[in-house]
């Protein structure tokens, strides 16, 4: 296979990460069988597993893909398995060799070590420094979380802060945690794969939010993207779900605004509004959206845990 079939066929399981990782792998594996060493096929495999959660064989292709030669991705993706597994000193070492790589993750680099300096200075267990109430708000959190209650889980470490507000880095680094987890519930429609100069932006994007883990530097050929064509709404959808990762929230909800502007019914930008919504507390507006949402009989599965989720919180309120 030549090096432009290869790497169309990169870009095609690029196309399938987001929404059938299984099929993406099988891709990539149809490329390893012809290029054992393909740095970005290993990667990509080993990015796949991980969103399967199959943490310890995803390790195993980091670790391969380190061995051929040594990639910023492949160390943040290291580095982020031993912050789930609670090896947040080997985690730390892994983003510095990320760094020394590639400077220009110094942003991406700095909000990863904070979480892990964070958890390593408080271990979130009870600090005698903090109230009573305080330490409970906190637990309670981790609990909800572990539980997949993310948005409770939310609430309490943000009530926590209220309560005493010298906890705020120790718990932030948990609210981070949280929200990486609800940005993986944002809906992104993957690019056509295509020979314009816009298409190779796209899937460019994709390598640098998917592969490379670099999502400043994949804003930014958003914003190249979007200087051509202002219009080009999965560009628009995907910029919001990054802005999001920013907390940028009100420039985020602007972009699925104009999504919706341009196609009423682009279900991807007022499914993401709805997600924004919920997070900035804005819970009629976010039931809104939802209940637009569920008049299209493909969405209940996905959509109708977030409702029920949003008329319990307004129940709650209306009670107290």
């Amino acid at each position: 296979m030549k090096t432009d079939e290869i790497n169309n066929k990169i870009d095609e399981a690029l196309y399938y990460m987001q929404n059938d990782t299984e099929k993406a792998i099988t891709i990539f594996d149809e490329i390893l069988e012809i290029e054992p060493e393909n740095i970005e096929a290993i990667n990509g495999k080993g990015s796949s597993l991980m969103k399967l959660n199959h943490m310890s064989e995803a390790e195993n292709y980091f670790d391969y893909s380190l061995s051929i030669k040594q990639s910023s991705s492949a160390f943040i993706s290291k580095g982020i398995i031993c912050k789930i597994r609670k090896d947040y000193n080997q985690s730390l070492i892994y983003y510095d060799k990320a760094l020394g790589i590639n400077p220009d993750l110094s942003s991406i680099i700095k909000i990863l070590k904070n979480e892990i300096n964070e958890l390593i200075g408080d271990k979130i267990g009870v600090n005698m420094d903090y109230s009573h109430e305080t330490n409970e708000l906190i637990k309670k959190g981790t609990d909800y979380k572990n539980k997949g209650k993310l948005w409770d889980a939310l609430d309490c470490y943000e009530n926590a802060i209220k309560s005493d507000k010298s906890c705020k880095k120790s718990v932030q680094a948990l609210i981070n945690e949280t929200k990486a987890i609800l940005q993986n519930e944002l809906m992104i429609k993957t690019p056509e794969i295509g020979d314009s100069r816009n298409d190779q932006l796209k899937i460019k994007s994709l390598r640098l939010l998917l592969i490379e883990k670099n999502p400043k530097q994949a804003l930014t050929i958003m914003n190249i993207i979007l200087d051509d064509n202002e219009s080009d709404i999965d560009t628009l959808n995907q910029k919001g779900c990054v802005l999001f990762l920013f907390d940028r929230f009100e420039e985020s909800i602007e972009c699925f605004n104009k999504c919706l502007i341009i196609d009423e019914n682009y279900s991807y930008a007022l499914f993401n509004k709805a997600i924004v919504l919920r997070r900035i507390k804005k819970f009629n507006a976010s039931l809104s959206c939802f209940d637009e949402l569920l008049k299209t009989p493909q969405n209940y599965d996905k959509v109708k845990p977030y409702q029920l989720e949003i008329l319990d919180k307004l129940h709650e309120k209306d009670i107290t």
